[in-house]
């Protein structure tokens, strides 16, 4: 995975929770979303591998009620919140996952990328 040009400062999620930030790739603008899954935080773009639609359902909601799969609203994909990869439903492929530092207490995501990161494609 390519590394991000610049990095932006996010506010922590709660358990189970995500906060939505876009960054920029090569010329277009892009949507991602961190969350916190078991204490750990993850980020993923907010891109079906599938359908090529964001998956959160209303603004933010990415997670099953039970709070474990992230789903996909387009056709109820589900995938795994550690590793994007598709758990249940007719995704090809997981989610493209972006980096994500700890930089003393602050959590940091990519900001701007010169060429897009992920080789999957909707």
């Amino acid at each position: 995975m390519r590394l991000p040009d610049q990095w932006q400062r996010l506010g922590y999620p709660n358990e189970g929770e995500a906060v939505s930030f876009t960054f920029s790739c090569g010329n277009s603008e892009e949507e991602g979303f961190l969350i916190c899954y078991k204490s750990e935080f993850y980020a993923y773009r907010n891109r079906c591998p599938h359908a090529g639609t964001t998956l959160d359902w209303l603004p933010g909601r990415f997670f099953s009620e039970d709070g474990e799969l992230l789903v996909c609203q387009t056709h109820g994909a589900h995938f795994s919140p550690d590793s994007g990869e598709p758990v249940l439903g007719p995704s090809p492929c997981g989610l493209d996952r972006l980096p994500v530092r700890m930089i003393n207490t602050v959590v940091e995501v990519p900001k701007q990328y010169a060429e897009p990161p992920w080789s999957t494609t909707a």
